[in-house]
């Protein structure tokens, strides 16, 4: 629908966009996950591993009556596993819903549309990330949850 603007009034400038991530920490790495992708954050609940799995898959857990495959987020991503995961963050993806081990939550963060970069980075796991962002907590490394999951599905 049209904005109506009286005849002879400047039509004010288009706030810009703002984008929402779940900010985690992984290994003193902050990364940011888009919060439309989030179904849910956990305490780390009882994981019961499933034999001749790929060891990025941790186990399963039964949340709410419902069994979901938990990930090793840093094992994907190439990071050590130094510190202990605290929360599970469950994802939402085309391919169904998976939790993934994290080792803080940040909180909620606010990123304007026009200070999303495109990823600048090579090697490691730039490949699942899709932008950067300079935030009050430092540099952001935005997850892309799609292309992730899309790959951990093409290995099997």
């Amino acid at each position: 629908m049209a904005e109506i603007v009286p005849v002879g009034e400047v039509k004010p400038e288009k706030l810009s966009e703002v984008e929402e991530f779940l900010g985690i920490s992984l290994e003193n790495e902050l990364i940011g996950i888009p919060l439309k992708k989030i179904l849910t954050i956990s305490k780390v609940l009882d994981i019961v591993k499933v034999p001749y799995t790929s060891s990025i898959i941790v186990g399963v857990m039964n949340l709410r009556g419902e069994i979901i495959p938990v990930l090793s987020l840093k094992q994907i991503l190439g990071l050590s596993e130094s510190n202990e995961p605290t929360r599970i963050v469950v994802l939402d993806s085309k391919h169904g819903k998976a939790g993934v081990l994290v080792d803080n939550i940040v909180g909620v963060v606010r990123v304007p549309s026009e200070r999303l970069e495109p990823n600048p980075m090579v090697g490691r796991y730039s490949v699942y990330v899709s932008h950067v962002a300079q935030t009050e907590y430092g540099l952001m490394e935005i997850l892309d949850v799609d292309r992730l999951v899309d790959s951990l599905v093409e290995e099997d």
